[in-house]
């Protein structure tokens, strides 16, 4: 028998928030969406790691804006809600006015178990 099973035309969600204080309005956002699930995971980006190498301490200028501690948030949601949670999570991260409050994109999920929604 075959472990994964076809998925019925869904996207993995990822959200990296470079600022915790949105993290409550981004999962407030989803639910009022429908997503009926997320995980969040603490995170810490290249830049900031890189920082302290001395090999890359010359291009300290370049991690500046490196934040110290960032949540990636993940869920597996349907095609026909993956365009309204991208304009709600453009609003909530104000995306038109810049970079560096968080990143959003879909990927296709080609198969899946243990979701809801899949056979």
């Amino acid at each position: 028998m075959n472990a994964s099973k076809k998925a019925a035309a869904m996207k993995l969600l990822f959200i990296v928030l470079n600022t915790a204080d949105k993290l409550e309005e981004v999962l407030e956002g989803l639910l009022e969406a429908g997503v009926g699930g997320a995980t969040v995971v603490d995170s810490v980006g290249m830049g900031h790691l890189l920082e302290d190498v001395p090999l890359f301490a010359g291009m300290r200028n370049v991690f500046e804006a490196a934040r110290p501690k960032n949540q990636v948030i993940f869920s597996v949601v349907s095609d026909a809600q993956a365009p309204e949670i991208m304009d709600v999570m453009e609003k909530i991260l104000d995306c038109a006015h810049g970079p560096g409050r968080g990143i959003a994109f879909t990927v296709p999920v080609d198969s899946a178990i243990g979701v809801h929604g899949t056979p």
